[in-house]
């Protein structure tokens, strides 16, 4: 997930988890970054998010 590009009817940049009230900041790849950064590497992540 690319929490910089919105979905056609939501925004992506924030999101609620399960069992919180306060929605938090989306974080690229849900958090896994830096274990799955590789797998997308020379895709347009604004295209295909």
């Amino acid at each position: 997930m690319n929490p910089e590009v919105d979905h056609p009817r939501w925004s992506q940049a924030r999101e609620r988890r399960i069992g919180e009230l306060r929605k938090r900041k989306t974080l690229p790849f849900n958090g896994y970054a830096d274990q799955v950064a590789a797998l997308y590497s020379g895709m347009d992540l604004k295209r295909n998010f």
